[in-house]
């Protein structure tokens, strides 16, 4: 029987920890994750902690970049019934999502796919992009201003992606400041962990 100390729950969803035997058996099956995926990422809490004030519409279309495990999807399909596709560059994470979708009782759609690869016609099919701990690398900056730029197009009508302040992301802010009316909303948190950072909002 897992213990307590093999999962936690957070702003309402359950997140299994590493050691949890689930978990254990998808890393012995060769699900190991290759691009930063290994673990739950803090800055999806931040929007989570962000959205819990400024819930979004009920049964909204949900995107969420570089998902990792998908907690942050997870959190929206919960609270707000929303119909969520994950993505990731990362196969080896899908099943992961996967895993949390089924513990949390929602369904949510994973798919294997990099920013590049969004088109515009692939996000016309979204309201909202969500991501969290995705601008790392320097190259990051102008591959999420592109991708940033096909939503709009697209009319997804708002793109939400936290960070806790790394130079990518800074640059990525200044960049979408100078084209689009952008929000940059400063988050600190105690629980469920200490986290902070900033979420650049693109309305």
């Amino acid at each position: 029987m897992p213990s307590k100390a093999d999962r936690r729950v957070a702003f309402g969803v359950k997140i299994l920890n590493s050691n949890h035997k689930e978990v254990r058996r998808l890393k012995r099956d060769g699900h190991v994750a290759e691009l930063h995926g290994n673990k739950f990422w803090n800055s999806s809490f931040l929007i989570m902690d962000y959205l819990k004030k400024n819930p979004l519409k009920r049964k909204v279309r949900v995107l969420e970049i570089g998902c990792g495990w998908g907690l942050l999807g997870i959190y929206c399909a919960r609270q707000f019934d929303a119909k969520v596709v994950g993505i990731d560059a990362d196969e080896n994470v899908l099943p992961y999502l996967a895993l949390h979708a089924t513990i949390n009782g929602v369904a949510i759609e994973g798919e294997k796919l990099s920013f590049e690869q969004l088109t515009t016609a692939k996000l016309k099919n979204f309201d909202v992009i969500l991501g969290a701990d995705i601008c790392y690398w320097d190259e990051m900056t102008g591959i999420l201003y592109n991708l940033i730029g096909r939503a709009k197009k697209a009319g997804v009508k708002t793109i939400m992606i936290a960070d806790p302040c790394r130079s990518p992301f800074t640059n990525l802010v200044e960049k979408c400041r100078k084209k689009y009316d952008v929000t940059v909303e400063e988050k600190w948190l105690k629980r469920p962990v200490h986290a902070s950072g900033e979420i650049l909002i693109v309305e």
